[in-house]
């Protein structure tokens, strides 16, 4: 079911809100207090239930002339507090819960007052539970210094309005000295609380103000963790993609080298064995001299593919860069190792997405296809088990990038070997299979066009490469909607 919109809603600063505490603050500071409150206001009702009841001991000695009638008071008092504790464990108890305050210790008063004044006794000692009220509510409550003022002047009206008849019909001297010294020490009590609350409130929001302080140091202190790490991580890979810049660099002043030192001896020894190969024509024919010779061609070519590939790393090929059809350049390279792939049984499947044109050199290109093709069927001929050779190739196009990917299900590669995949001179086959430079040519090309080429391997399962290439402008904003071209390339009349 869909969702209903709601309007945002505004939030309005409370005019109660002290100076220099936030608005959240201000709310935890009431959310808080609420909680502590609901759960005193329970405890004191139950603890008045039981000791209203239990100073019945007080009237017998006191007044034992309305023993009966100061009982059924306290009976009464206790029967309004249990109903009240009722309440407050109620909806409307938690959402008025500041009003159950006040409502609480005047319950207790009224009964008081109502014993003082069928008592007619104006200096009775009874205004002491007045003053019990109002000083054991106060600190428990935590009540703002209105609420403390207000149940203050409150009672003291109260116990002014229970000694009306006494005061009406007049007093004896000791009557009015015990009279007056109750008001007295009432207006004092209700003094010291007032003031109690207006210093406990001040303390209470220089609390919360530190914590505020605190929690906007640690929502600070986060984020800029967050930063850190975020910009640890941008220079981690910063670092490494410099690091791998700076080897291909090396590389290149490094084959600069070589080629100078290697191609004229390379040269010379290739003209020396031409001239002993032509010498040893007019001679009788020696099997032995014929395989030596044949070993020194051999290892000859070696080193001049090598170089070969030296010199097509360290300088960037002066081919013309045009716009060309990322497929049309797979099915080139696949044309170039049709023999491999019909060789070795591979089946290639195609599912390669028309019309992802691509700017670049595109031999280079294809040279990376060639390349990563031709080290999948290396890797699955040696694996040496009876599972059927077979590579995927995949392209499509989004976001403005084509994506191409060659999959095998070769042996994978193992984790220790990922970080150095790229590296130059770095290869896991066997001496003389490989030189090491065959990725590391692939990572220069694809650099050179803008472009990423990324590894994911499962030793024992498969490997799969990831080349992103920039799209044409055109492509990138008008992509051709045709659906994906699937084919299988079994053998090599079927590779074109």
């Amino acid at each position: 079911m869909p969702r209903r919109f709601r309007p945002a809603k505004i939030e309005v600063s409370d005019p109660a809100r002290p100076e220099g505490l936030s608005d959240f603050a201000w709310r935890l500071m009431r959310a808080e207090e609420r909680k502590a409150t609901l759960k005193n206001l329970q405890l004191i009702g139950v603890l008045a239930g039981l000791m209203v009841p239990a100073f019945t001991i007080l009237d017998y000695f006191a007044y034992p002339e309305h023993l009966k009638l100061f009982l059924a008071l306290r009976i009464g008092c206790t029967v309004v507090i249990c109903i009240l504790l009722l309440l407050i464990r109620s909806e409307l108890g938690r959402r008025y819960y500041r009003a159950f305050t006040i409502i609480m210790p005047m319950v207790p008063a009224v009964f008081i007052s109502a014993m003082i004044f069928y008592a007619q006794d104006p200096s009775t000692t009874y205004y002491a539970g007045l003053t019990l009220c109002i000083v054991a509510m106060g600190f428990v409550f935590h009540w703002t210094y209105q609420e403390a003022f207000a149940v203050s002047v409150t009672v003291l009206v109260m116990y002014l309005v229970a000694c009306s008849p006494a005061i009406v019909n007049g007093m004896d001297s000791r009557e009015a000295a015990g009279f007056v010294s109750n008001c007295i020490f009432i207006l004092a009590i209700g003094i010291v609380i007032v003031s109690g609350c207006v210093a406990h409130h001040f303390i209470r929001v220089k609390e919360f103000i530190v914590r505020e302080s605190f929690r906007q140091q640690k929502i600070k202190l986060r984020v800029q963790k967050t930063e850190l790490e975020r910009t640890l991580s941008e220079l981690r890979e910063t670092e490494g993609q410099l690091i791998q810049s700076e080897k291909m660099v090396s590389l290149g002043q490094l084959s600069a080298g070589v080629i100078h030192e290697i191609g004229n001896p390379l040269n010379y020894s290739n003209q020396a064995l031409f001239l002993l190969k032509k010498r040893l024509k007019g001679h009788e024919p020696d099997p032995q001299m014929q395989e030596a010779a044949d070993d020194i061609q051999e290892s000859l070519d070696r080193i001049k593919d090598i170089v070969t590939d030296l010199r097509e790393f360290s300088h960037k090929s002066r081919e013309i860069t045009i716009d060309y059809d990322v497929e049309e350049s797979v099915h080139v390279a696949l044309r170039m190792l049709r023999k491999e792939i019909a060789d070795t049984g591979t089946t290639v499947s195609l599912d390669l997405e028309p019309d992802l044109r691509v700017e670049g050199v595109k031999n280079q290109v294809t040279q990376v296809f060639v390349n990563l093709v031709h080290n999948a069927i290396q890797a699955m001929n040696g694996t040496g088990d009876d599972r059927p050779n077979k590579i995927e190739i995949t392209s499509s196009g989004k976001d403005g990038k084509a994506k191409i990917r060659i999959r095998d299900n070769g042996p994978g590669i193992q984790e220790e070997n990922m970080k150095q995949l790229f590296d130059p001179f770095f290869t896991t086959k066997e001496v003389g299979e490989g030189t090491g430079l065959g990725l590391s040519i692939c990572y220069r090309i694809i650099e050179s066009h803008s472009g990423t080429i990324q590894v994911r391997s499962e030793p024992g399962s498969f490997t799969e490469f990831t080349i992103t290439l920039p799209l044409l402008a055109s492509e990138a904003h008008h992509p051709v909607p045709f659906p994906p071209l699937t084919k299988a390339i079994e053998n090599e009349n079927a590779v074109c």
